[in-house]
């Protein structure tokens, strides 16, 4: 992945790097652009996107609510 990045990836106007790198399957690739964050944006394959984006939601939602589950503050 790291030489595909390297490979392909061209500045944009606007700051962030575009790059095409390979996935082994969605579900694999969903797992390890998450860690990522707001430092990656997904813009194909639709599918992918798609699956990032329900899960963003949910995050979002689920921190939107700002109570605390377990009672802790840390």
């Amino acid at each position: 992945a790291a030489r595909a990045a390297r490979d392909t990836a061209r500045a944009e106007p606007d700051g962030w790097t575009r790059a095409r790198i390979p996935i082994e399957s969605v579900a694999h690739a969903h797992d390890e652009f998450l860690r990522l964050g707001a430092d990656i944006e997904v813009l194909e394959p639709v599918q992918l996107r798609k699956r990032i984006t329900a899960t963003a939601a949910g995050l979002a939602k689920l921190y939107a609510r700002g109570d605390l589950r377990a009672g802790g503050d840390d």
